[in-house]
């Protein structure tokens, strides 16, 4: 079993840690394809050097996750590069570049001050670049930073990329290759880490929500509770859910979060988690249904979110864990169900809450951090902007669509758009 570092939630650490072991025992002999012609490719044959390529900002994280995780990785055999490896003398970034090409996979540890590094901005690009051209396996790991300030380069992320651009006078092509890397990176599946888990900056509306859905959950109650969330698409429903998961995990001994619609193998993956990798290979094949699986869980107090549930047959063998659920999970353990279904959450849940769309002041907020970057409108613009938030039923993701589209557009534009919008309501559910 690897050490915890002291910070992080268990299911976090040791998904990313089994996920990595389960791929390399799995393929002993993967090694990249031949790389596409670069300063760094020579004549000779590539031969793998190391395993697991680790790219991280050694101040924020060389002490905590980065360094518990190449332990556990070495106490398997895992060859796991860490910077401290490279030899004094070398060219440094040519000696990096090279060892990300040989390696099978490559972790990025973004923290809150991964950009404001040029070394670890080039390692990303190399690694999304081997990505693209050789197959590469990449783990993006978000460490106390939200994936949406990766993404997007804002936030305190964004703040230190700028900080960078500025103090490193980076050039025009520099600056959006490592935008670009950076964006690619966030939009792969990933794990977030540390204490602050989701923030709710920017997020116009969410606090209130999250409050709600609180209430109906009862924390402080001993009773194991079931709610839904149900809404239109791009309403909020997993964002809600995330919130609320981040606010409330160090209250529970197991966290499990999932999309139904993007993971597959989720019982396994949900036994993975909660029992932990190491007892699923000793006891071999289990599921819901054995005892020793009820009697291990009936003793944790766990938080469960069950995110974008729309289909009932993949529903159907949660249902009788869920059924049980006084008997299936300990005291005070809570489960959300997010699903734009509502019959999914018929004779399921404890309660339900609808979400609903934003209200005009805070559609309006929203529509503008994205249409006029936090800058004031005009009396003409906010005129539109009401309208556009009435036609989209203050629905967040068509906001933040539509704006960022009509981001630098004159107001002539906001007009047709706003035309287009009344000719075409379906793009609300953008």
């Amino acid at each position: 079993m690897p050490t915890l570092p002291p910070e992080s939630n268990y299911s976090c650490f040791f998904e990313v840690f089994a996920y990595i072991w389960r791929f390399i025992i799995r393929n002993p002999n993967v090694s990249p394809s031949p790389s596409t012609p670069s300063t760094l490719t020579t004549a000779q044959p590539q031969v793998i050097k190391y395993d697991v390529f680790l790219s991280f900002r050694g101040e924020d994280t060389r002490v905590a996750f980065t360094s518990h995780l190449y332990d556990a990785l070495n106490r398997k055999q895992i060859l796991t590069f860490i910077d401290y490896q490279l030899v004094r003398g070398d060219e440094i970034s040519a000696s990096l570049l090279k060892t990300i090409e040989e390696a099978k996979l490559s972790v990025i540890v973004f923290s809150e001050n991964y950009a404001s590094s040029k070394w670890c901005l080039e390692e990303l690009a190399k690694i999304i670049e081997c990505r693209k051209n050789n197959g590469q396996i990449v783990i993006p790991v978000f460490y106390k930073v939200d994936p949406s300030h990766v993404r997007n380069q804002t936030g305190s992320f964004g703040d230190a990329f700028a900080i960078l651009i500025r103090n490193k006078a980076l050039t025009l092509e520099e600056v959006q290759s490592f935008r670009d890397a950076l964006t690619d990176a966030a939009n792969l599946s990933g794990w977030r880490l540390g204490n602050s888990g989701h923030t709710t900056a920017g997020l116009f509306g969410i606090d209130v929500r999250v409050s709600e859905v609180e209430s109906l959950l009862n924390m402080e109650s001993p009773d194991v509770l079931i709610v839904g969330i149900w809404g239109m698409g791009g309403i909020g429903k997993t964002t809600i859910a995330e919130v609320v998961c981040s606010k409330v995990r160090s209250r529970f001994e197991g966290i499990f979060f999932a999309n139904f619609r993007q993971q597959s193998n989720l019982q396994r993956s949900f036994l993975s988690q909660l029992l932990g990798q190491e007892t699923l290979n000793t006891m071999g094949s289990l599921s819901f249904r054995d005892c020793f699986v009820r009697d291990r869980l009936r003793r944790m107090k766990v938080f469960i979110v069950l995110d974008d549930v729309d289909d009932l047959m993949r529903f159907e063998e949660w249902r009788d864990l869920l059924d049980g659920r006084n008997s299936s999970f300990g005291p005070g353990s809570k489960v959300l169900i997010t699903s734009r279904n509502k019959q999914v959450l018929s004779n399921v849940v404890d309660e339900t809450y609808e979400v609903e769309g934003l209200n005009d002041e805070e559609g309006i907020q929203l529509f503008s951090s994205k249409a006029l970057k936090n800058c004031i409108p005009t009396i003409d613009q906010r005129h539109l902007i009401a309208q556009i938030v009435r036609h989209v039923q203050g629905n967040p993701l068509a906001l933040i669509v539509l704006g960022s589209s009509l981001y630098g557009k004159s107001i002539e534009e906001w007009r047709s758009a706003l035309n287009k919008l009344a000719q075409n309501p379906r793009i609300k559910n953008t």
